[in-house]
């Protein structure tokens, strides 16, 4: 190296330095009280602790101890085993080609993979095919096993383990070799450039961190320092920043959608107004279009009244036509029976009687029949009225009926409850049996894995039993082929015959032993492979049988809880169906509906008992009068006869007036029959307009309906944006925190980074070194020479701007 002259900072820039350190520390200092003092969240204010409470640790404070290394066909060594555990300070001493920098190798090699050499398979043992290294070592009061393992033409192996107080190893392997080696430079704190500039000097390359370029020199020189966790926490500053800011971003994506959500608040508001307004009119609507309908039922029962008086009137009308008839009939009866007249005579005293008998009895007839047009009148209304209420009854009845057959099934939904808790409780038991077959394939695969780990170390132990043989066998076929004086294999001396003899006989026998140790190894092998193969079967049974019986306790799971929702809807609803159902039921009970055919029945009632019509007296009336009426033809034939006695004109004129009193009832009829049609003819049929007016009710209702499931529907939808609004409020809060903390972990993420603390820490380290260097210097010459040690962190680039650097400046008085 060339000896280059120091440069000494000027005062302003030494000054300038110290600012700069100064604002780096303040910035963190100040940023927490910022922090603090903006009432930042008590989840940030814990995380700025577990930032600001760590201090980095120095590398002194972190001691890599081995405790046990044993290498198998790793250069020189073929199996050894070394216990560093009763050892506090070691010194390996021996000849060149001993192996004492291939223990160091292989301590290299398992913690990351390096050595000397550059071709991997070049440390594989000579006649092996694979290597492997094992090292137990100490870190932070954690102990670990590293495995590294690789075979001849192939990729390598790196297995990664923590061991427990029990001796138990818990695997940190990652999922690549790659991860794995991270995770364990993390756990060592160091990675093997670090280490072999600050920790080990490689065989003949001492001066590995002089000639290394400034930058790396200076990173070096920062892992040595444990200044990677200012470099954690500058990572974890700008982390915090990145995901605050993305939280940020997210609330004001919520924000924005919220906002256009709540955009359409008025046009809810304007439309539950409108839609009040016209629930309102069509409720005040409905209840005229109800009146009406009231009142065309009224007209149409009338008209079914008048169309009943005209029928009863033809009827009477055709029964006067009769009459007439008869007296006709009987005018010329009287005028043939002439002859008779004189032997009628002599009975003229008890037909005149008997006939006075008949008159009184038609005279009761008409009267009571006058009576009966009206009682049937009245009955008619009181038909009609009986039949509104049978027909409200049927319609409770059918009603009541419903009721009943939903409360019937609710019943026997409810009952089916205790049975649907056993079945819960019965998967629930099938459940426990999943965690006990889950519970039995962790077992076997636990036994299986077992069984393959001593596969594979009785199968190490076999190849090394086989090495060792093949090993023997080459020596013993060197010494065969040996020309001349033949040499010892192991201390190149001649060897005599009886030498050579004895050392073939040695090999041979280790041979034999090696045999059988191998013939051992391989039947182990053997054994832990059938084993392995027998858990692994088990497994898989389980596992197949753990799912099918899930698949068979989801798919009942499913099956239940439907069932068990419909059951206890079942039971919710059961009491408001009974509630329902009495109600109805009281009703029918009590004949508390139709209310308003019921007064118009017992109003009718009152008129047919005030009219005083007595439907007995006017059949026994008639009766009478049937009897009596074979009487008029013995008074016709007696008034004949006296006709005859008095003269003939009398007698016909006696017919005569009779059939003119006859025919003005007839008339009288006829006159009834007429009134009858003109107020039927007065009367509207109403069937359409009553059809039409029911009609329109039924839409009414149903709009109404409609406009109130509407109404109901923007109701919730309000509701909704209330809560919406009251969503972005709270948005904004946490918008606010969010871009908060991403200011102050910017903030730290600058403080924490290489031009930060780091800087100034470096700073603070160099006269130190510098100081402990040129004291070693000044030792190693005896106070003699004058060489002097100065590093510079700083230095001019072409453009005259400072620029960071790490020089080593040796000046000496030569």
């Amino acid at each position: 190296m060339g000896v280059r002259r120091p440069r000494t900072l000027g005062r302003p820039q030494r000054r300038q330095r110290r600012r700069r350190h100064g604002r780096l520390l303040g910035i963190a200092r100040l940023s927490r009280r910022h922090w603090l003092r903006r009432g930042g969240r008590r989840r940030h204010r814990c995380r700025w602790g577990a930032l600001a409470r760590t201090p980095p640790r120095s590398r002194g404070d972190l001691s890599v101890i081995p405790r046990r290394l044993r290498l198998r066909n790793f250069l020189s060594y073929r199996d050894c085993e070394l216990d560093f555990s009763p050892l506090h300070l070691a010194t390996l001493a021996g000849k060149n080609g001993d192996g004492k920098s291939a223990l160091l190798d292989a301590i290299t090699w398992a913690l990351w993979g390096e050595a000397r050499g550059r071709v991997e398979d070049d440390r594989i043992r000579h006649g092996a095919d694979d290597m492997r290294v094992e090292l137990d070592f100490d870190v932070d009061s954690d102990r670990y096993r590293i495995i590294r393992k690789r075979t001849r033409g192939r990729s390598g192996a790196l297995d990664f383990f923590q061991l427990d107080s029990q001796g138990g190893l818990r695997p940190i392997t990652g999922g690549t070799s790659r991860e794995t080696q991270e995770e364990l430079n993390r756990r060592v704190h160091m990675d093997h450039q670090t280490f072999i500039n600050s920790v080990f000097l490689v065989q003949g390359r001492s001066n590995e961190f002089t000639v290394q370029t400034p930058l790396k020199r200076k990173e070096v020189l920062r892992k040595v320092l444990g200044l990677e966790r200012y470099e954690d926490l500058f990572r974890h500053a700008n982390d915090r920043r990145k995901t605050a800011e993305t939280d940020a971003a997210i609330e004001e994506r919520f924000i924005g959608d919220d906002e256009e959500r709540l955009a359409e608040m008025p046009a809810v508001e304007e439309a539950l107004k409108q839609t009040a307004s016209e629930r309102e009119a069509l409720r005040e609507r409905l209840d005229g279009e109800e009146k009406e309908l009231a009142e065309l039922r009224l007209a149409a029962t009338e008209h079914e009244r008048r169309e009943r008086a005209v029928v009863e009137a033809t009827a009477r009308l055709d029964d006067r036509d009769t009459a007439v008839a008869r007296r006709t009939e009987s005018i010329a009866a009287l005028e043939s029976d002439l002859a008779a007249v004189r032997e009628t005579l002599e009975h003229a005293p008890a037909i005149e009687e008997r006939y006075e008998r008949l008159g009184a009895a038609r005279d009761e007839e008409r009267a009571l029949a006058a009576l009966a047009v009206r009682a049937g009148e009245i009955e008619g209304a009181i038909t009609g009225a009986d039949s509104e209420i049978a027909q409200e009854r049927r319609a409770i009845e059918t009603t009541v009926a419903g009721l009943d057959r939903q409360r019937e099934d609710a019943v026997a939904l409810v009952a089916t409850l205790p049975a649907l808790r056993e079945e819960e409780a019965v998967l629930g038991g099938e459940r426990s049996r999943l965690a006990g077959l889950d519970e039995g394939v962790r077992e076997a695969q636990d036994a299986a894995s077992e069984a393959l780990q001593t596969q594979a170390a009785r199968a190490d132990e076999a190849g090394g039993y086989r090495a060792r043989a093949q090993e023997l066998k080459d020596r013993e076929a060197t010494l065969a082929a040996a020309e001349g004086e033949p040499l010892c294999p192991v201390c190149r001396k001649p060897l005599t015959p009886d030498e050579l003899q004895a050392t073939v006989d040695q090999y041979q026998k280790e041979r034999r032993q090696l045999g059988k140790q191998y013939a051992a190894a391989q039947g182990a092998v053997e054994e832990a492979k059938e084993e392995a193969a027998t858990h692994q079967e088990r497994a898989a049974a389980l596992q197949e049988e753990r799912r099918t019986l899930d698949a068979r306790v989801r798919e009942c799971e499913q099956a239940l809880a439907a069932r068990l929702s419909k059951a206890a809807g079942a039971e919710r609803e059961l009491p408001d169906l009974e509630g329902r159902l009495a109600t109805l039921s009281q009703s029918l009970d009590a004949e508390v509906f139709a209310q308003e055919a019921r007064e118009r029945r017992s109003a009718a009632c009152e008129q047919l008992v005030a009219l005083g019509y007595d439907r007995e007296r006017h059949a026994g009336a008639r009766e009478r009068v049937a009897e009596l009426e074979p009487t008029e033809a013995d008074y016709n034939r007696l008034t004949g006869a006296r006709v005859q006695a008095e003269g003939l004109g009398d007698r016909i004129a006696g017919a005569r007036e009779e059939l003119r009193r006859e025919c003005e009832e007839r008339d009288h009829a006829r006159q009834t029959l007429t009134e009858a049609q003109t107020a039927l003819d007065a009367s509207d049929d109403v069937s359409t307009r009553l059809k039409a007016a029911e009609d329109t009710v039924a839409e009414s209702r149903d709009r109404l309906t409609a406009l109130d499931k509407e109404h109901g529907r923007l109701e919730e939808r309000r509701a909704t944006l209330d809560a919406i609004a009251a969503r972005v409020e709270e948005a904004k809060d946490r918008l606010a925190a969010a871009r908060d903390s991403a200011a102050l972990h910017e903030e730290l993420a600058r403080a924490f980074g290489r031009d930060g603390v780091q800087a100034m820490l470096i700073e603070q380290s160099l006269p130190e070194l510098e100081r402990t260097a040129n004291t070693l210097l000044d030792q190693l010459t005896e106070g003699r020479g004058r060489t002097q040690v100065s590093l510079r962190t700083q230095r001019e680039s072409a453009s005259g701007k400072p620029v960071e650097t790490l020089d080593i400046n040796i000046s000496d008085d030569l």
